[in-house]
């Protein structure tokens, strides 16, 4: 990573080996990242730089991305510590290559400076954003405190905080709240149950999203513990925070945001921890009121940063807000606090040991659950403002919704029409009226051609296609939207190409499909876009009786199909729609396997192709009107049949636009 920043005579090498280790790594993920338009680096407080996975490992997508696929690559929600001076120098100059570095708090704001990077930024955690959502836990106001885990290495640590848990029920009579941040926490569990008995603490169920957890946190008195975000949670629905160490500075770091809020106490100062308490409890309304005060210049910060991201991810580039370049509360020296943490993240690397990688060591593709269900829950609960981030997970993942659970996936159908629509994502099968054959289909659409034909499918706009789904009628349902505005035979006639590829009384629905195109073949022909049109000769090459039929269908798919994978590679590529200056290129230019090049301007075979396809036979069957109209709109349209028509100089072998 050095010899590429520094741009060093084996720098290419070294960034052609990282690459390589990259795809090695993260296979399909790193094809997704070597696709996007913009990166973003999610890097909180993990690099300790003690050992390679947590250190150079966490810095290589985001690195070759921006070193050899030249993508914008931005740093958010980091804190930086590094216990190595090797690797300390390592991610500073790959920092500098970055097009933006923000660390979350404000200790990381100095120490980033002081490993020698050069821009920071200043961009508090998107935990300060959580809305609090009420569930099915019913936890009493004010009757509870939480209390959650920590990072911090060593035996005795959750004793530590057990005791100091078991204090403050005992000298407030508050229940305990047993909060689960990640396995280790379960130790509290194991103490609860060994002390207090079942009945003594409360707890979160497993599986609960962090806005119902966020609803827990607001009716509790106060939290205890050392757990970043959860912290981060309670301040944010208005319950102050009595802090222990982490695995880093960041509690530090937070509290120095807040102004000096909630300061880190040791596990074992309980006069200290007592004495948070008894403020919190004695003086509840001053210490809501300096809880909102610490929490505005936290929410400006968010907002103006907010304000940045859409702008940069439209393509609208725009400098970073001067707000951002400043730490809110009160500035903090790294070096204050650096010690502690060093010799405490050392020591947990010393029993740290790689793990056996199963299969391709990727792991799953997150369920459709994880994916979809806190959004969907908010939104069902009324807070709309979750709109535009579930119309993006939606986007993004439009197959997961038929793959979730049946009663998640009707949660997700009972989203409103117009946001499956804008989100491409499968409308809901009518119950009372399933679409599940020709049956089903005709006492939609009837069975006269000429009715069909005249008859509007209603709407206001054609929708974009949408992913395939699994339930048959869940996808004509959609497949219909797709024909809004339009005549509805061309539903009709995507309809039975639908369930004619599902197996759906296949016969049947192909005997419909040819009568359509022998009584209406200039009506479909030019109505249905080349997309329809192709399926209609895959259809005829699949399920025709006369092998010519088939061999003229297909003719006509492989033809525009090979326009669409040579198109999709220079959109790919992004030679799409630039503009294009042929150099000479003569017919001896070898290509591949003894094929040689099209002479631009001169060459005649598309002429010859023309004149091929021109001469079929069985001129009135439906494929060859098919086939003419796929041939005369690749010069319609911008193609590579009508941009070398459009340069050719040389009258002999030029050829015409129509069959």
């Amino acid at each position: 990573m050095t010899d590429v920043c520094t741009g060093g005579p084996s720098a290419g090498r070294s960034l052609d080996y990282l690459e390589r280790l990259t795809f090695e790594r993260y296979g399909r993920y790193a094809g997704q990242v070597r696709s996007s338009d913009l990166v973003f680096l999610q890097a909180e407080g993990t690099m300790g730089g003690t050992d390679f996975v947590c250190g150079a490992r966490l810095l290589l997508l985001p690195f070759v991305a921006k070193h050899a696929w030249k993508k914008p690559v931005m740093a958010v929600n980091q804190t930086i510590f590094s216990c190595d001076e090797s690797f300390t120098q390592v991610m500073a100059a790959a920092y500098n290559s970055f097009d933006l570095v923000a660390v979350r708090e404000n200790i990381s704001f100095d120490a980033a400076q002081n490993a020698g990077i050069r821009k920071v930024f200043h961009i508090p955690d998107a935990a300060f954003l959580t809305r609090p959502l009420p569930g099915t836990i019913d936890i009493p106001a004010g009757q509870h405190f939480a209390v959650t885990g920590t990072g911090w290495a060593g035996d005795e640590t959750y004793q530590d905080i057990f005791m100091a848990a078991d204090l403050l029920k005992r000298e407030t009579g508050l229940v305990p709240m047993v909060m689960i941040s990640t396995a280790a926490d379960r130790k509290l569990l194991e103490l609860g149950r060994k002390h207090w008995g079942e009945d003594g603490f409360a707890t979160i169920p497993p599986g609960v999203s962090y806005m119902v957890a966020a609803h827990a946190l607001q009716r509790c008195r106060f939290l205890l513990g050392g757990r970043y975000h959860m912290a981060i949670m309670a301040v944010a629905v208005g319950t102050p925070v009595i802090q222990l160490p982490g695995n880093s500075y960041k509690n530090e770091g937070l509290s120095a945001m807040l102004g000096g809020l909630s300061p880190v106490r040791g596990f074992d100062d309980h006069n200290a921890i007592a004495g948070d308490a008894a403020g919190f409890l004695n003086d509840p309304k001053g210490t809501a009121s300096e809880l909102r005060a610490a929490l505005e210049p936290v929410a400006e910060r968010l907002q103006q940063a907010g304000y940045y991201f859409a702008a940069i991810q439209k393509g609208q580039p725009a400098p970073v807000p001067e707000l951002l370049g400043t730490v809110p509360g009160q500035p903090v020296p790294a070096a204050a606090h650096f010690a502690a943490y060093c010799t405490n993240t050392l020591m947990r690397a010393e029993g740290f040991q790689y793990s056996q990688i199963a299969g391709d060591g990727l792991g799953k593709e997150p369920p459709p659950h994880t994916i979809f269900a806190p959004l969907v829950t908010a939104y069902h609960a009324g807070d709309h403002a979750v709109r535009n981030s579930l119309l993006q997970m939606l986007r993004s993942f439009p197959g997961k919704i038929g793959a979730s659970r049946p009663d998640f996936r009707n949660e997700i159908y009972r989203l409103p029409p117009e946001i499956l629509a804008l989100a491409g994502a499968p409308r809901p099968a009518n119950p009372q009226e399933p679409i599940t054959g020709l049956r089903d289909l005709h006492r939609l659409c009837g069975e006269r051609i000429e009715e069909m034909k005249a008859r509007i499918v209603p709407g206001t706009a054609p929708s974009p296609p949408r992913a395939k789904v699994s339930d048959i009628s869940s996808h004509i349902e959609t497949l219909r939207e797709e024909f809004s505005t339009k005549s509805e035979l061309l539903f009709y006639h995507a309809a039975l190409i639908c369930l004619i590829r599902r197996g759906i009384e296949t016969s049947d629905a192909f005997t419909r499909f040819r009568t359509i195109w022998a009584k209406e073949p200039d009506f479909l022909r030019q109505e249905l876009d080349s997309r329809w049109l192709i399926s209609a000769c895959d259809t005829f090459a699949d399920h025709a009786y006369n092998p010519t039929v088939r061999a003229l269908a297909m003719t006509g798919s492989v033809l525009v199909n090979t326009v669409k994978l040579y198109e999709t590679e220079n959109w790919a590529t992004g030679r799409r729609g630039q503009e294009l200056n042929y150099r000479a290129v003569t017919s001896q230019a070898r290509l591949y396997d003894g094929i040689s090049a099209f002479q631009i301007g001169g060459g005649d075979l598309i002429a010859n192709m023309q004149k091929r396809l021109a001469a079929m036979p069985d001129r009135k069957h439906a494929i060859s009107a098919i086939l003419s109209e796929l041939f005369s709109r690749m010069h319609t349209y911008d193609t590579v049949f009508r941009r070398f028509r459009d340069v050719h100089y040389n009258p002999r072998s030029i050829w015409e636009t129509k069959l």
